[in-house]
């Protein structure tokens, strides 16, 4: 079976048996190696958190249920409420089960953010010397950096299911906030577009199979081959 073959969008991470900093690495150079790229510029960061960065990621959960739930007494009943008791009475990671994005407190996150391409002076002299249009290499492109970062997800989707990990995204990140409550973000020019979790999925000791994965909404089905994929006949 393929690796994408078995991807779920895991909810729960294990906290007890964690992956190592040198597996996560490993698995990120190999996406680094395979991802393709326009001209090789790699037009994002990714910023890492790794398990001792929990503060963050509870931000990060909290400012994702406003992206589900603006509305503040829904929230809090919907979602923040159930974590509250979880860390007012000191549950364990691996006893807490927060609705909603959940997967945002998986033991390594990887926040994905646009920018500029790092300059590349043997490039731009090159683009000189053919006399192509396309001289200003460092502009960035907002719509080619988002491409790229799904890109990215999928190489490290498919490495990291190759070492036995799990990996979840997540979207509504409530970027532009995000952004504002942490420096190390600030100095970026724009906000998180994506959000990668990564570890080993909960396994339930009783049924030896994982905890909870997403569940499919009601009508929430693709779009069927016919309707997304239209062959161009010969007239």
């Amino acid at each position: 079976m393929q690796p994408l073959e078995v991807r779920r969008q895991t909810r729960y991470y294990d906290h007890e048996k964690t992956p190592s900093k040198e597996l996560i690495e490993k698995v990120l150079h190999k996406a680094h190696d395979l991802v393709p790229s326009k001209q090789n510029l790699m037009p994002y960061v990714i910023k890492i958190l790794g398990p001792e960065h929990t503060k963050i990621k509870e931000d990060m959960y909290k400012l994702s249920c406003e992206v589900e739930y603006p509305d503040e007494v829904k929230r809090n009943d919907k979602r923040l409420g159930k974590y509250k008791v979880y860390t007012d009475y000191g549950f364990p990671p691996n006893k807490r089960f927060p609705e909603g994005n959940s997967q945002l407190f998986a033991p390594y996150v990887l926040i994905l953010i646009p920018r500029k391409p790092t300059y590349n002076i043997g490039l731009a002299n090159e683009y000189v010397k053919q006399g192509t249009v396309n001289k200003d290499q460092i502009t960035l492109q907002p719509t080619v950096s988002k491409v790229e970062i799904g890109m990215f997800s999928v190489c490290f989707t498919t490495a990291a299911i190759e070492e036995g990990l799990s990996v979840s995204y997540t979207a509504c990140l409530n970027g532009a906030k995000l952004r504002n409550h942490y420096s190390w973000l600030k100095e970026e020019e724009h906000h998180p577009t994506l959000a990668l979790s990564v570890g080993y999925p909960r396994i339930d000791k009783e049924t030896g199979t994982e905890t909870y994965h997403r569940h499919t909404l009601k009508y929430e089905n693709k779009p069927s081959k016919n309707e997304t994929f239209r062959w161009i006949w010969k007239p």
